[in-house]
């Protein structure tokens, strides 16, 4: 059996096997594969999450505008529909900046989780390179 060998990225003098560097490439390939899955499965984790944090700030709005129109078509008195709109905002903002705060720790947690995908990632390939790199050394 004829065995070569070819250069490898570690230069001209360091020479690896067609064996080793095909099985060096399925490897990255096989992890390349699985670290995308886990990229899909993470994006639509947090797509689900931030679409019903906007759901929840979307029901916040229409609540909001229900109350609203009911204060103007039930209060009779200018000076209690100055009052209760007051309140209203008040609740309102509160409530949407709870909102927003929510939002926040989901995006922190997702940026959280893309870098501990990227991390594993780029020691799985360092791992790989290196180990590739101390065979043909």
């Amino acid at each position: 059996m004829l065995h070569r060998t070819i250069p490898f990225i570690f230069g001209a003098d360091t020479m690896i096997t067609a064996k080793e560097n095909l099985d060096m490439i399925k490897e990255l390939s096989t992890s390349s594969f699985e670290t995308a899955r886990a990229f899909g499965e993470l994006n639509l984790r947090i797509w689900e999450k931030m679409v019903e944090k906007q759901m929840e700030t979307f029901n916040l709005f229409m609540d909001t505008g229900i109350e609203q129109m009911k204060l103007s078509t039930e209060t009779k008195d200018i000076k209690d529909l100055s009052s209760g709109q007051t309140e209203l905002a008040k609740k309102f903002g509160e409530a949407l900046v709870a909102k927003g705060r929510e939002g926040l720790e989901v995006a922190n947690e997702a940026r959280d989780e893309y870098r501990t995908l990227v991390e594993k990632s780029v020691n799985t390939f360092t791992t790989k390179v290196s180990e590739v790199a101390q065979k043909a050394a």
